[in-house]
């Protein structure tokens, strides 16, 4: 194995080289003082990732190298690596060999020379060092070979304090949403997290992924995500499919509700794209003042997503508590009989009719409620004729016996078509 030959190596001309890239690590250096100085060694650009397309470091010897992609504007995430076929072979090669891979250029990528990929893999976790160079020479593989030897002891290291860290940020966490002692409430108000201040107000949301393949890939591609949207958020995984995350402003000033539904969108999108086989979905709750308030937050992040999954045709998506006030009050236990009879005795007669003749008036009657009742908007969202809309109306009334130029009527229809959208085939089963 590749990596085996790296401890295999008894070259003593390596033992000054060695000592000057752990001279690096000691001083703190990291990954970007030993990519600088390979840069310099190789004299190529050097690139180091992590599995998640996350640039960990980045030295520019040959500045051609790298190209300016098309800038974006406003907070989008696109990393097409994660569908690339090419890129996803690559992948799996390096993850199942551990050997080194040669990538040609990848200009869409703003890659416009070949590299060699060596892959580094601790705890299965993979790291990859980017050469950009096809043909390295027996000296340059040398270097190399102690580059990734320095790279493992960094990696090793960086992990532990990883390791650390996650567990006293995890204790933090799942005590402020799921512990039950008041007394606790004093402590973690005079803590902060790691890149988390308690002083200021967050925002708590529930990300649910069906299925995924565990806490580590779950919190690894957040992580990931999170940086390149320059979100200030910590991510913990509470199961195998759900992680808590918890959003602040970057700057310390308040919580803007525009950014944050920027922010969350974007995230949806990219965990779209990397988990595309997946159904995701994201539980808003509340903003967060005090140590109190987290775990109310954490059960109305719990709630949007139950009300989500519920909702007829709608599996995925962003959903915001605050918007479900009306939902929670009318869908108690307690009032399920009631809701069923009231939604049936509106709209129960237009549902049957579209059963048995495959034509859904109800979706009609909604549209031209959300145009405000007007014909000509409602008809080009539906993309049918005015008279079309006119007569598709005239009919939904005759059926239903309702009177669309009552307002309370229009109300009782509104209230009962989002509580069937909610509800679905549940309401015509009790």
């Amino acid at each position: 194995m590749f990596m085996r030959k790296i401890f295999e190596d008894s070259d003593l001309e390596a033992d000054a080289l060695y000592d000057e890239f752990l001279e690096i690590i000691i001083n703190g250096g990291g990954y970007q003082g030993i990519t600088d100085y390979l840069a310099q060694k190789l004299q190529v650009n050097i690139l180091i990732e992590n599995e998640y397309f996350l640039v960990l470091a980045r030295s520019y010897y040959d500045t051609p190298t790298f190209s300016n992609t098309e800038r974006r504007t406003g907070i989008k995430y696109w990393k097409p690596q994660h569908v690339d076929p090419r890129i996803v072979e690559y992948v799996r090669l390096l993850k199942s060999t551990h050997q080194p891979v040669a990538l040609p250029e990848l200009p869409e990528y703003g890659i416009t020379s070949p590299r060699m990929v060596f892959p580094i893999v601790i705890k299965e976790e993979i790291t990859y060092l980017n050469i950009f160079k096809e043909n390295l020479n027996r000296e340059q593989m040398r270097i190399v070979r102690v580059a990734l030897h320095s790279l493992v002891v960094l990696e090793i290291n960086r992990q532990a304090q990883v390791d650390l860290e996650d567990r006293y940020l995890k204790n933090l966490i799942f005590g402020l949403i799921f512990s039950d002692k008041e007394e606790d409430n004093n402590f973690y108000e005079k803590e902060n997290l790691p890149g988390f201040d308690m002083s200021r107000e967050a925002v708590l949301t529930v990300i649910q992924i069906k299925v995924a393949l565990g806490k580590r890939q779950m919190e690894g591609v957040l992580h990931s995500i999170i940086s390149d949207l320059s979100m200030n958020a910590s991510a913990v995984a509470i199961s195998d499919e759900q992680a808590v995350l918890l959003v602040q402003s970057s700057d310390g000033s308040p919580l803007e509700t525009t950014v944050i539904t920027e922010y969350l969108q974007a995230l949806f999108e990219a965990l779209k794209m990397t988990f595309t086989n997946c159904k995701i979905k994201i539980g808003v709750g509340r903003q967060c003042y005090n140590a109190r308030d987290y775990k109310v937050a954490l059960n109305e992040a719990f709630q949007a997503l139950s009300f989500t999954g519920r909702k007829l045709g709608s599996e995925e998506g962003v959903i915001y508590y605050h918007s479900l006030k009306l939902m929670e009050c009318l869908m108690q236990p307690s009032n399920e009989q009631t809701l069923s009879v009231f939604v049936r005795s509106i709209i129960g007669k237009l549902y049957e009719y579209g059963v048995e003749n495959n034509i859904n008036l109800i979706d009609t009657l909604e549209c031209y409620l959300n145009h405000n009742c007007c014909i000509q908007s409602a008809a080009r969202e539906l993309f049918i004729h005015p008279n079309s809309l006119r007569y598709r109306l005239e009919k939904a009334r005759k059926i239903s016996n309702l009177d669309l130029t009552d307002n309370d009527t229009k109300l009782e229809l509104q209230l009962a078509i989002k509580l069937y959208r909610y509800q679905g085939e549940f309401l015509w089963q009790s």
